[in-house]
């Protein structure tokens, strides 16, 4: 009898674990997917329901709404409560609040809509940015928190590094017309963009799930551990010899310097030593760049793209914040960027002439915006949600970074991530960045558990706890 009782239970051990297996799979499975659609950034979606769909991550909102409430029924309380949520959600009701004040003054002036957007539908719109990257971060940290072994984490990152990989490779050998059909115009593009819109924006992604990536590998045995690391540093090598961004050899070259005056403590003379290799590393980066970057940005200045188009934008937002220093809010702000823009052209005309002797400014980029509502925005996540917050944005983005600095002091590889993704605010969007938000999330979650009311329990902690400290 005891032998048949002993029987049964292991039965219903193995039946239950088993099952348990399934679920982590089924996680680790919808974990890629997330991961594959915070990286595709130029979904054709776009052109169906405007700029908020240039990321597949919005068809998840219901998803989002629906976990949300599945967790407040069954806890009765909002759970998995991280400082970069409450920092986001007092951002929303803030915005929400002076977003309302400055459409009931342009009401008052008789002004309802600026081109053809409708100026509360606008400020809806935007919002619904902020509230998606809120959702997503919570539903992210809730996904990570429920997978139990680090090895399926580190595998659900390892394929979509992989498969990173796989799509640089084929963007080069088919090259202009590469993978057309996945991005919203099927125009040729001569660089390495990914799943992006450009390729401006393609570096944070390399360097967000390169860097989670090696984390993750602390877990690993000794041998499968420098594997990854061999993997990774070639996989970042290979994109850093293609890419044609200037604004991420700028980022890294900026990383690299304030990595290393935070790491070298100079009263020790073998760090002399790694001093001398960083510099040498920092002269033959820019030895080798330097030549492709000065071109590139002399080709700015003769046919005034890029570079011209977003110091114009971040001029237009210095100068609102100036006039209005608690912000204009997510729909009045098409208002205030028109009345400033003259302004700005006028300012980068003398800037360029003071620093370049360049006496004719060809401004019809800049122009194109002149009572245009399309694509109206700061080319700088950073500027442009101070311009929608003004002080009490600045005081979000300085307690944030604040917030995340000191958690990763003890990862070296996630502090860099960090530090290069904080630069990058300021020569990119920040709206449907996701994997920003991703390192973010994942920085908040795995190096700052003790914040959450919900105790994480996930695989991280439970084979390796001193490395989370």
């Amino acid at each position: 009898m005891n032998a048949n009782l002993q029987k049964s239970h292991l039965i219903y051990t193995e039946q239950i674990q088993s099952q348990s297996n399934k679920v982590q799979f089924f996680l680790a499975l919808y974990l890629v997917f997330l991961l594959l659609l915070t990286l595709y950034q130029d979904f054709p979606l776009v052109n169906q329901i405007g700029e908020i769909g240039r990321s597949p991550i919005i068809t998840l909102f219901p998803l989002f709404i629906f976990c949300e409430i599945a967790l407040l029924s069954k806890y009765k309380q909002v759970m998995y409560v991280s400082k970069i949520q409450k920092y986001l959600f007092t951002l929303i009701l803030y915005l929400s609040f002076i977003s309302m004040v400055y459409i009931l003054v342009q009401f008052m002036q008789g002004s309802y809509s600026f081109g053809t957007e409708n100026l509360l539908g606008k400020a809806i719109k935007v919002l619904i940015y902020f509230v998606t990257i809120l959702l997503y971060v919570r539903h992210m940290q809730l996904v990570f928190s429920k997978i139990q072994s680090v090895r399926l984490l580190y595998s659900s990152f390892f394929v979509v590094v992989t498969f990173l990989l796989g799509i640089m490779i084929v963007e080069l050998v088919s090259m202009p017309n590469a993978l057309t059909f996945l991005h919203s115009k099927d125009t040729p593009y001569w660089r390495v963009r990914l799943l992006t819109s450009e390729s401006s924006t393609t570096g944070s992604i390399i360097v967000v799930y390169s860097a989670i990536l090696i984390y993750l590998s602390r877990h690993l045995n000794r041998f499968a551990r420098t594997l990854s690391h061999l993997y990774v540093a070639g996989f970042f090598l290979f994109y850093l010899f293609v890419t044609g961004s200037k604004g991420f050899l700028i980022v890294s070259l900026l990383t690299l310097i304030v990595t290393m005056i935070k790491f070298l403590d100079f009263r020790k003379k073998r760090n002399f030593i790694l001093l001398f290799m960083v510099i040498t590393a920092m002269y033959l980066f820019i030895a080798y760049f330097s030549a492709g970057l000065i071109g590139s940005f002399s080709n700015d200045i003769e046919n005034y793209t890029s570079s011209y188009t977003r110091m114009g934008t971040i001029i237009i937002a210095i100068a609102t914040v100036f006039h209005h220093p608690f912000g204009v809010g997510t729909g009045a702000y098409l208002m205030y960027f028109d009345h400033y823009l003259n302004d700005a052209i006028n300012l980068m005309s003398r800037l360029y002439y003071s620093l370049f002797s360049v006496s004719q400014i060809n401004a019809g980029e800049l122009l194109q915006y002149t009572g245009s509502d399309k694509n109206l925005g700061v080319k700088s996540g950073f500027f442009q949600w101070v311009m929608f917050g003004g002080i009490f944005a600045f005081v979000f983005f300085y307690l944030l970074a604040k917030n995340l600095i000191i958690k990763v002091k003890s990862s070296l590889i996630l502090f860099v991530a960090l530090i290069f993704n904080l630069f990058s605010l300021l020569f990119v969007a920040l709206e449907i960045k996701y994997e920003i938000w991703l390192l973010f999330a994942f920085i908040s979650l795995f190096l700052g558990n003790k914040e959450f009311n919900h105790t994480y329990t996930g695989g991280l902690q439970d084979e390796n706890t001193s490395s989370m400290q």
